[in-house]
C-alpha cells in the first residue's frame, strides 16, 4: 500500500521534471520542528532518503514571509552549502534547478507549486499554511509572486495540496467564523475549519484553475496512523517533511 511507503511522490508532477512529495511515519527521520534540521546527523540521514543533496529549509513562524532563491551563479548547486536556511519564513519559490525545497508540518497543509513557461517548468515552491497564516493569505500571495517572477497566466501554475488535519476534525473557537465565514461549519453544536478548502478558496480567487489544483485529501488527525497529527499526539508528534525541486 502507498501509506507502507516511507516516502509518497506526486506522480503527476513527474511529467514537469518536478520531484515533490511528503514523507509518512516510516521516513527514518523523527523531526519535532524545523530548527531540527540545523543538526549534521538530521541532514546526513535527509540526504541517505535519495529526494536531495542542497536542500532550503525554513523555520515557519506562522507568518507571510515568502523566500526567492533565484541566485543564477547557484543554478547548478556547485559549491553552495548543502543546506540553507531562512529564518521567520513560511514559503520559498526557486527557479534554480536540483535545490531542495522542504516544510515541515503535523496538521498544517503544505502547499507545492510548479509554473510553467513554455511548456517547461520555470519556478517550483513550497508553503506552511495552518490557520494563523492561511488568515494572511500566505498560499495566495505565493501564487501571485510565482506569477510575477515566472511571467506566466495564472493558469500556468500547477497546485498540490500535502496531507493536513480534515475538516471534520479541526475543531475551533467561535472566533474562526470572522476569520474564515465560508470555510467554517457547525456540527452538533461545535465549530469545525477547513484548511484545505480556505487555501483552495484564496488560489481561486487569485486566478488560479481549479483544475490545476491537486487536493490529496489526507486526513493527519484520521489517517489511521500513516502521519503525525499534533492536535491527536500533542508534544509527542513528529513531522511531516513536504519536499520539491525541479531537474
Amino acid at each position: 500500500m502507498i501509506f507502507k511507503r516511507p516516502v509518497v511522490h506526486l506522480k503527476q508532477w513527474k511529467k514537469f521534471s518536478v520531484d515533490a512529495g511528503f514523507t509518512t511515519r516510516h521516513f527514518p527521520l523523527f523531526l519535532k520542528k524545523a530548527d531540527d534540521l540545523s543538526e549534521i546527523s538530521n541532514q546526513e540521514k535527509l540526504k541517505e532518503a535519495r529526494i536531495g543533496t542542497h536542500f532550503v529549509f525554513l523555520n515557519q513562524v506562522h507568518g507571510e514571509n515568502i523566500a526567492v532563491l533565484e541566485d543564477a551563479a547557484e543554478a547548478t548547486p556547485g559549491d553552495a552549502p548543502a543546506f540553507r536556511h531562512f529564518p521567520e519564513t513560511d514559503s520559498v519559490i526557486t527557479n534554480l534547478c536540483r535545490t531542495t525545497l522542504l516544510v515541515l508540518t503535523a496538521d498544517c497543509l503544505s502547499i507545492f507549486f510548479c509554473a510553467m513557461k513554455n511548456k517547461k517548468v520555470s519556478w517550483v515552491g513550497l508553503t506552511h499554511a495552518g490557520w494563523r497564516g492561511t488568515r494572511k493569505k500566505i498560499a495566495q500571495k505565493t501564487f501571485i509572486l510565482l506569477m510575477q517572477k515566472a511571467r506566466c497566466p495564472a493558469k500556468d501554475i500547477h497546485i498540490a495540496f500535502g496531507p493536513a488535519i480534515g475538516a471534520k476534525h479541526y475543531e475551533v473557537g467561535e472566533e474562526f467564523q470572522g476569520y474564515f465565514p465560508e470555510s467554517v461549519h457547525r456540527i452538533k453544536g461545535k465549530l469545525f475549519f477547513d484548511l484545505a478548502g480556505e487555501n483552495k478558496k484564496q488560489l481561486m480567487e487569485a486566478g488560479a484553475d481549479p483544475k490545476n489544483i491537486s487536493d490529496s485529501k489526507m486526513d493527519t488527525f484520521s489517517g489511521q496512523g500513516r502521519f503525525y497529527s499534533f492536535r491527536r499526539e500533542k508534544e509527542a508528534a513528529g513531522r511531516i517533511i513536504s519536499f520539491i525541486r525541479k531537474y
